[in-house]
């Protein structure tokens, strides 16, 4: 019988296409169904270009986290693991953590307000952002009660998502019209590289890919397989779902809109439409919403064992075995964020921890090349340094281009930060005081 905080080892169950719709399911959620409207609004025909840069700049920061997830496939988390093993349990490690846990916190959020939204979109007495918050409650007496999502269950979802989407893509094929991708810079070619920053989290699923790794079959092989096809794919759905929604109707139908693809879906498909996409979308955020629930759990409960956060955090139930005081505070957070009732600020956030997290992933892999040059690696990142040295380059491009109030919270959040870490590290020297006292006595 297992005690109740003993490690529980992880059964590797994920075969490559499961792994691959982990990655392709939790990314398409908020972003794709949230932002198109606000995206196009502001760039215009280019946000095209602006998903197919973006998807360039995933490539690179992608190859770093390929590479580690082959190299270093034994211990999930993903960005913490490998931060870790490069320069161990310090403040970089903490960093890469916290920023990726704070990107799981919003993303979260950001799937809770899209459901809301989208079970609004029928009924309109439902106040959304208070279901947003209820449904993330949810969730968390879900994950407190150790459910987890199976890949079977993702495969299932993720296969109706990608349905749905493709549906809406056939649907334009009726009102479409290139004309409406004229002029192609309406607010000049800044505003397209501007927005790279804001449909970013679009591509942030290969960090849920690398977070199983203690889950997946094979790891060192599957990891990098998995992560360029989920890369493949959502730059697929994003880039013709953008192509789909500026031909297919008019930006008066959904610009400025809490339910973009709803509403240009009725626009060139009708009623039937709305049902298929407000079907995916719900399909879609549910999924994405434990999914990005149990890995923020999951983070904030390795950083507290590993002595990086409060020992509080790393409590587990006795009965269901679940980090309940990691659960409890990971959901807190994503209710005041989306307390916030702010789409673009919340999406921003995302996009900032996930640049973070991908700036120490990649100095991790530059520091285990030199520290590490016998690690087997299954994978090596091509023409290295350089994809490694401009994954870095524009992530710190796409941080700069973020809204300042997202980076005030993100200072904010970081100061908090470190000051836990502090009172972490002060705590567990003390700790350690105590037990050789002890002993001695």
């Amino acid at each position: 019988m297992t005690k109740p905080n003993e490690e529980i080892p992880l059964k590797r169950a994920l075969n490559l296409i499961q792994t691959t719709f982990l990655g392709v399911g939790t990314a398409i959620c908020g972003t794709m169904f949230a932002v198109m409207g606000r995206a196009v609004e502001t760039a215009g025909p280019s946000i095209v270009i602006t998903f197919l840069i973006g998807a360039f700049f995933a490539l690179l920061g992608g190859l770093s986290y390929a590479e580690l997830g082959a190299a270093v496939p034994g211990g999930a988390g993903g960005a913490v693991s490998f931060v870790r093993r490069a320069f161990g349990e310090g403040i970089l490690t903490f960093i890469a953590g916290w920023y990726d846990w704070v990107g799981s916190i919003t993303d979260c959020s950001l799937g809770a307000i899209v459901f809301a939204f989208s079970i609004n979109y029928f009924l309109k007495w439902l106040e959304p952002y208070t279901l947003a918050a209820i449904t993330l409650i949810f969730f968390a007496l879900i994950n407190f009660k150790g459910v987890e999502s199976t890949g079977k269950t993702q495969f299932i979802l993720t296969g109706v998502l990608i349905s749905s989407i493709s549906l809406y893509i056939i649907g334009s094929f009726f009102s479409f019209d290139l004309g409406r991708f004229e002029p192609l810079f309406p607010r000049g070619p800044l505003s397209t590289l501007f927005m790279i920053s804001y449909i970013f989290p679009a591509y942030a699923g290969y960090e849920t890919i690398t977070q199983l790794s203690e889950e997946v079959r094979i790891a060192g092989k599957t990891i990098p397989k998995a992560l360029f096809l989920s890369l493949i794919m959502i730059t697929i759905l994003f880039t013709g779902t953008a192509i789909a929604t500026i031909g297919g109707a008019s930006q008066e139908a959904y610009g400025s809109s809490d339910t973009p693809l709803q509403d240009a879906a009725n626009y060139f498909m009708g009623p039937i439409g709305v049902i298929v996409v407000t079907f995916g979308s719900i399909v879609a955020t549910l999924s994405t919403i434990n999914g990005s629930m149990a890995g923020g759990t999951r983070i904030a409960y390795a950083l507290s064992r590993g002595n990086l956060l409060p020992p509080v955090f790393k409590k587990v139930h006795p009965k269901y075995n679940s980090p309940y005081t990691s659960l409890a505070l990971t959901t807190l957070l994503a209710i005041i964020f989306v307390l916030t009732k702010s789409v673009d600020f919340i999406v921003y956030v995302i996009a900032l921890g996930y640049n973070v997290t991908a700036i120490t992933v990649a100095l991790s892999l530059i520091r285990l090349r030199k520290a590490e040059p016998q690690l087997y690696r299954y994978f090596k990142v091509p023409l290295y340094p350089y994809p490694t040295i401009l994954s870095i380059i524009t992530s710190v491009f796409m941080i700069l281009t973020l809204s300042l109030e997202s980076l005030a919270l993100g200072l904010a959040f970081g100061l908090l930060g470190v000051v836990l870490f502090t009172l972490a590290r002060e705590y567990s020297k003390r700790q350690m005081i105590g037990k050789k006292i002890g002993i001695l006595s």
